[in-house]
This record gives C-alpha cells, structure tokens and sequence, in this order.
C-alpha cells in the first residue's frame, strides 16, 4: 500500500506548476516525498508566506489533518499517510508504538487503523491521535522501519504486555524471535532497564520461558497448534519425530508422546496438484497401515474452529 500511495503521488504532482506560483510548487514536492502532506514550517522554509499557506487552504487545495499539517487535496488517503501526519505534528522526541507499531512490525495478533504514538513531551493530542507520554525515550528503544520511526518490536512487545492476554502475547514475542525482529539478549536486556514499566512481569515471564529452553517455532502454523495444545493443558507433542511406514522413513509434523496419534499440519497451498494429493494419501494410508491415527489440522480450519479441532482430539487421546 505505501508503495502504491507513493507511486500515485509522483504522477499527481509531476510536472504540477501551470499557472501555480513556483514557490507552491517546491511545496508540492515537498508533500510528494512525505504521501502527500507537508508541515507548515516546512512550507515556510520553502517560501511560501503566510498568506499563501492560507490560500491554499482557502481554495481546498490544502486540507488541515492535526494542527500545522496540511494534506494536499487529490493525494491518496490511506492508514500509512494518517501515521506520516502524526510524525509530521510530533516532528520530535516521538515514535509509532503500541498497536500501531505492531501493526508496522507485522505481528499477526495485533492489526490496527489506529495511530498510536509514545512522545517524550506533554503536548496536548489533537482529535483521532493517541499519545503515550514518557519522560525518557531511549534510542536503543526507537528505530526506522518501512520509512516510520517506529518503536522496536522489543519495545513494543513490552507496551503491548500492559494490555495483552498471555497467549496473544506468548504468540508474538514467539513471532518476534522466530523473524528475528529481536534477540533473547534484547529482551532481557529491556525487561532489567524498565523494571517499573507497566507490565514488565507478563514480558519477563515469557522471556523466561523461552530462554529456559523452549525457543521459538519454526512457523505460524506451528504457534498456532502449540497454542491450542498449550491451552488445553496437554503435553506438547513432539516435532519431526521419524518413522518408517509405507516402506519409506517419514517425518511426522507432530506426534504426542507416548502414542500414536499425530497431527499432520497443512499450511496455504496444501494440495496445490494431483501428485501432492496421491503422495499425501499415500502418506496417510502408509501411517494408518502402522497403527497410527492421523489428525489434518489445516491452517483455516486452526483460525475459524480450534474447539472443533481439540474435541476431535481430546477424544481420540482419551479412548
């Protein structure tokens, strides 16, 4: 989308100039840069008075988005401009955080049309902005991504923990490892700093839990069944377990210990083909052959009915 936004900004104001003043222009190019907006002060830099700003403004060219921010009418509205307005108003001593820093970030758990900002200044929020206020913002903590400063996702977990169920959270901070958005060494590091913070503990517990051996998952799919076998007090299977079956040795997504039930995960593009259908019934019927009760948890079939999922295996582990 930021990409689109851009490339639909270069053609609204290129070549722009007609009978336009020359010092509106720079102006322009200005807003080209920033997904069509421009601050008034920097308006001011390129020239423009006072009284054209006002011009502008009064001929619906320039439309006010938070107080000394302007949107040049014609430049396409989206989310990431509504976050560049509010770096423009911050201008300082500021960074996207919270729900809108994950949502930057890409944590799946977290998605938002909301602009949440943390500054390290009392300044009076205006009208559709969310302001954290902070007396220290430390730069270990800030950092730039797709073109926002932006907390760090060590950070913005940490935010995030205050306000987050466990699992929601277990989830990310797992995401976060596994994308390498962040290390171990930076959590702990971050937990220690910001002892007081609201909801360190449920961060610290986490971190806990991963540093004491249990490290991340390899997918999202793989969180996602950990997940539902975690909430329902069950041990958690075993990963890549081998067995031959079918005359060929097989890796089995997840096998529970001590049994022979396993589940077999499909992500997207399970069964793209015939030859991936054959080979994984074959697969199936080579298991079931062994003794084994082979469970398919899809991926949508873990997003729209998890319960449904565990009854079906509750009761196959307690028969």
């Amino acid at each position: 989308m930021v990409g689109t936004c851009q490339t639909r900004l270069v053609h609204l104001f290129a070549g722009g100039g007609g009978g336009m003043h020359q010092r509106v222009v720079k102006c322009l190019q200005v807003a080209a840069k920033q997904r069509g907006l421009i601050r008034r002060d920097q308006a001011r830099v390129e020239g423009a008075s006072p009284q054209q700003i006002q011009r502008q403004l009064a001929g619906r060219s320039w439309k006010r988005v938070f107080p000394g921010v302007y949107r040049v009418v014609g430049a396409p509205e989206c989310w990431e401009q509504s976050l560049e307005a509010a770096s423009l108003w911050a201008a300082r001593d500021f960074a996207i955080s919270h729900r809108a820093a994950a949502t930057v970030w890409g944590f799946t758990r977290f998605k938002t049309t909301r602009v949440e900002l943390t500054v390290a200044r009392k300044q009076r929020a205006p009208k559709g902005l969310k302001c954290h206020y902070t007396q220290h913002l430390h730069r270990r903590e800030v950092t730039e991504k797709d073109g926002f400063t932006v907390t760090t996702a060590a950070r913005t977990l940490l935010d995030l923990s205050a306000e987050t169920n466990q699992p929601d959270m277990r989830a990310s901070v797992d995401q976060a490892l596994r994308c390498r958005w962040t290390t171990l060494e930076e959590l702990e590091a971050l937990v220690a700093r910001r002892s007081h913070h609201r909801g360190v503990e449920l961060l610290r517990k986490l971190v806990n839990e991963f540093a004491g051996g249990q490290g991340p998952t390899e997918s999202e799919l793989e969180a996602r069944v950990f997940e539902l076998v975690d909430g329902a007090g069950l041990p958690r299977p075993e990963k890549q377990s081998r067995v031959v079956a079918g005359g060929r040795l097989r890796r089995l997504d997840f096998k529970f210990p001590g049994t022979k039930v396993v589940i077999e995960a499909d992500g997207y593009e399970h069964h793209a083909g015939i030859n991936d259908f054959e080979r994984d019934r074959a697969r199936r019927n080579g298991l079931t052959a062994r003794g084994y009760v082979v469970l398919q948890w899809t991926w949508l079939a873990l997003q729209q009915r998890p319960e449904q999922l565990l009854v079906e295996l509750l009761r196959i582990l307690t028969r």
